[in-house]
């Protein structure tokens, strides 16, 4: 019968991982593909429930007579933007709809209306390959780019380090 070996100790790591200014862009702007092809909103408006909406002012004869933007909390009726205070119920006060937006359990239609609502938005914004010729378009990009422009960033790295900053950040 063959010896068995002995089982090894898990190597412990030795250096602290980094942030990686890089990869953390490419990630944003990836997601930043996905909620605004499926939630028409940018990542940060879909986290925190706050838009901005502009609405274009105009006279009796189709002029354009001023734009206004609000910006804050704006669950709207209807609305084809879907944000994650929405989907937790937060457009509720006391249990009453507060200019319902409505795509949670809570909401007007809940999950199932929420379903629809995003197949509607991706239809809306080109279709299911847009968001995907998109996503492949940028992870090439990313791969070229970072081999373009090696030496620029080893200029960076350089600086990173002469700052005391390369034991926690990297590109």
């Amino acid at each position: 019968m063959a010896r068995r070996r002995a089982s090894k100790k898990k190597t412990t790591r030795r250096r602290k991982p980094k942030f990686n200014a890089l990869n953390a862009a490419q990630t944003y702007l990836q997601t930043a593909i996905i909620t605004q092809a499926a939630f028409r909103v940018t990542p940060i408006e879909f986290v925190t429930g706050r838009q901005s909406i502009t609405t274009v002012k105009q006279n009796q004869l189709g002029q354009t007579t001023g734009i206004s933007t609000s910006t804050g909390y704006q669950p709207v009726v209807n609305g084809s933007a879907i944000t994650l205070p929405e989907l937790f119920g937060m457009d509720k006060d006391n249990g009453f709809a507060i200019n319902v937006g409505g795509y949670s359990q809570f909401g007007n239609g809940g999950f199932k209306a929420m379903g629809e609502a995003v197949r509607k938005n991706i239809e809306l914004n080109g279709g299911y390959m847009k968001p995907i010729v998109q996503t492949a378009v940028l992870n090439i990009g990313f791969t070229v780019g970072k081999k373009l422009f090696r030496k620029q960033l080893s200029g960076v790295r350089k600086g990173l380090k002469m700052s005391g900053l390369s034991k926690d950040v990297t590109v």
